[in-house]
């Protein structure tokens, strides 16, 4: 494994608050939560103070490997007691469900106008004044509007954006966008982010830097007998594997040998509309419905051919890239931002339209073709390297650096 510590990089340790004050911090598998634990890990293992800012209902740790050296403050807390709620109070609750007759901007207004004095006037300002960061790094626009306009802090800032600029921007309330455009930078995934953050953010410097993605180095152990196309991810609409299922149905006849694995939490709603078109196929015993996996290297990519994702949105796509991480092509839908900026088409995998047939026709290309797969799964390893651990957080203490420094400038 890459180390992700690198000499020499700092003149003097930064002293680093990163805010996560979205909804769910305790225990949540979720990606924002997975990025946090591990750039918070990567600063610490540089020699960077680092003290974790959030909020939940609920005290405890983290879903992800954290180091125990990092503080931890719930700011709904003191010593063990909630002292503040999470929760709008009935009128607000009742006033944001009637504006959101009028659209979500003005219901997330809403939101962000109460949860900000709510938080942000004396939780967090006082957090604040006894940490005296150099920086902190927001892990959303909310997060943001609550320290820059309601805890009055004045020093550098970084939002990060973990969804991709054209489905996160549209819906922000004025005040959010008024806070967000604050920042000292704006974080995005992607360069096809780049665009819709100008437009939104004309004057704001925006810093491109991905997730950061494993190269493994392991020894696959594909069974040639069973050959196995994979997917990864919580069962939704947005995931949308009901097309995915009926790609495979129109290919399950001409190669009875694969199998289809779908990996991820299954909840009551939508997973149960994915087993019903699984049982109306016949295909219950070559369509398995695999459940979640804290250990998917081993457990999934080492045993699969194929990766393939019918989703319709991604912030990056971090499944599919950490499949092709470890030597996997990929196949996904063409206009799913996230995923068009990791398949190279004919390269690295293949994309595809949004019908079952367009996604059959890809997979059967790799299906019937085992050299085929070979190269496009070393070119999709290769591929990933940009986003390996050391390169990933050598970009990020670069810039946390630079704004601490008030060197950084720059802007795309």
């Amino acid at each position: 494994m890459e180390s992700i510590t690198k000499i020499a990089q700092t003149t003097y340790p930064m002293n680093i608050v990163i805010a996560h004050f979205n909804t769910h911090w305790v225990d949540n598998p979720g990606g924002v939560e997975k990025s946090t634990c591990q750039l918070a890990n990567a600063l610490r293992e540089r020699g960077h103070k680092v003290t974790i800012l959030y909020r939940d209902g609920r005290e405890g740790p983290p879903y992800f490997p954290l180091d125990e050296s990092i503080p931890v403050d719930n700011i709904l807390f003191e010593n063990g007691k909630k002292v503040i709620s999470d929760k709008l109070p009935p009128l607000y609750r009742m006033a944001r469900e009637i504006a959101r007759i009028f659209g979500q901007n003005y219901a997330q207004g809403i939101n962000a106008e109460y949860k900000g004095k709510q938080y942000g006037g004396e939780a967090i300002k006082r957090r604040l004044a006894y940490i005296h960061p150099d920086i902190i790094v927001s892990t959303s626009i909310p997060s943001t509007e609550y320290i820059l306009m309601n805890a009055g802090y004045t020093g550098p800032l970084v939002t990060m954006i973990h969804s991709h600029p054209e489905v996160q921007f549209p819906p922000l309330s004025k005040s959010e966008l008024k806070a967000a455009a604050l920042s000292s930078t704006m974080q995005i995934l992607l360069p096809s982010g780049i665009p819709t953050a100008k437009q939104y953010f004309p004057n704001l410097p925006i810093k491109v830097i991905g997730n950061s993605v494993e190269i493994p180095e392991y020894t696959p152990h594909r069974d040639p007998r069973h050959p196995i196309i994979t997917s990864v991810g919580t069962f939704s609409t947005g995931k949308n594997q009901r097309l995915l299922v009926a790609a495979f149905r129109l290919l399950a006849d001409h190669f009875p040998d694969w199998t289809l694995e779908l990996w991820g939490f299954v909840n009551k709603g939508y997973a149960q509309d994915v087993k019903k078109d699984i049982v109306a196929a016949k295909l219950e015993d070559r369509i398995l419905l695999k459940g979640r996996t804290e250990h998917v290297l081993e457990d999934s990519y080492s045993r699969s051919d194929i990766f393939a994702t019918t989703s319709l949105a991604e912030g990056f796509g971090l499944s599919a890239a950490e499949a092709m991480a470890a030597g996997i092509p990929a196949v996904g839908l063409s206009n799913c931002h996230g995923i068009s900026d990791l398949i190279q088409n004919g390269k690295n995998g293949f994309l595809t339209d949004t019908s079952a047939e367009s996604v059959a026709e890809a997979l059967a290309k790799l299906m019937s073709n085992d050299a085929l797969r070979k190269s496009m799964g070393a070119y999709a390893k290769e591929s990933m390297k940009q986003y390996s651990p050391v390169r990933i957080y050598d970009q990020w203490e670069s810039l946390l650096m630079s704004l601490v420094k008030g060197t950084d400038k720059q802007i795309l």
